[in-house]
């Protein structure tokens, strides 16, 4: 099928369609917030909660202030973690659900950048929800270094990009298949085991500990915890090491999982599957 645009589109310059498209998909994300205010308000209230549980329960088992801190850091990259992982799949499912999801693909903009800019919104606001989770320990007493934020919120992004990457992999499937919850069920089962959210990946035994090395939020959740705590575990990798490591994940990840979810689509469209 031709596809066709007036000329005023056709001919802009591609960083001019590139900042449009973003921008329309962050548009349409404040929209749904309009729209949805007491939803919008209980999501980031919500986060209090399991704050005050960890909370709790480190007082009933008389844990110190840096057992809490380390739980409190970890559940919180968590949280901000699962939007940029699970963010993409939800919206083009329920897209192709409706028989909506053609509109998303008839922009003058490759394919490849759909999932970055469908995503983006819902990437800061998590990375909003980690932000909030840590603030609400420390005003309930977790020792947290404020002079590390900046370089904190570096290896957060970063993690989001990578948890990007795997969404847009896991997006592939749900083009192809009509569903991606196999990727992201099997990655949130590893990452809840081997990305040391709730302990450091040192108490693992050998024969596991090495697949935490091929799982991102162990990388976050560890440079989070050197940068923010006051006594961090001292067995792990450096923030720097770290950092490093992630932005490698983030270019290859990636390069590879556009590639997929372009090819995805043009095969969805040779199958029949898409009616573009």
């Amino acid at each position: 099928m031709t596809r066709s645009y007036p000329s005023s589109v056709r001919d802009r310059a591609f960083a001019r369609k590139v900042a449009d498209t973003i921008s329309a998909y962050v548009r349409i994300d404040l929209v749904e917030e309009r729209m949805f205010p007491a939803s919008t308000i209980l999501r980031y209230f919500a986060v209090i909660f399991p704050v005050l549980l960890y909370y709790f329960q480190a007082n009933f088992f008389q844990m110190s202030d840096d057992a809490y801190t380390l739980i409190l850091v970890g559940a919180a990259i968590t949280a901000g973690l699962q939007d940029a992982l699970t963010a993409l799949t939800q919206r083009l499912q329920f897209a192709q659900e409706r028989g909506t999801l053609e509109t998303y693909l008839v922009e003058p903009v490759p394919w490849a950048l759909i999932p970055m800019a469908m995503n983006i919104w819902r990437s800061l606001t998590g990375a909003m929800l980690a932000c909030l989770m840590v603030f609400f320990g420390w005003l309930l007493g977790a020792p947290i270094r404020g002079e590390n934020l900046p370089a904190a919120l570096l290896i957060l992004f970063l993690g989001i990009a990578a948890c990007n990457a795997i969404g847009t992999l896991a997006a592939s499937f749900l083009i192809l298949f009509k569903r991606g919850e196999p990727v992201i069920m099997l990655y949130s089962l590893a990452a809840g085991v081997l990305g040391g959210t709730l302990f450091p990946i040192s108490v693992l035994p050998d024969y596991v500990r090495w697949a935490s090395y091929l799982v991102p939020h162990a990388y976050v959740i560890s440079a989070e915890r050197q940068l923010l705590m006051a006594n961090p575990p001292h067995d792990a990798l450096s923030p720097l090491m770290n950092g490093v490591i992630l932005a490698v994940f983030v270019v290859v990840g990636f390069a590879i999982a556009l590639y997929l979810f372009d090819r995805a689509l043009n095969i969805a469209r040779k199958w029949g599957i898409l009616s573009i």
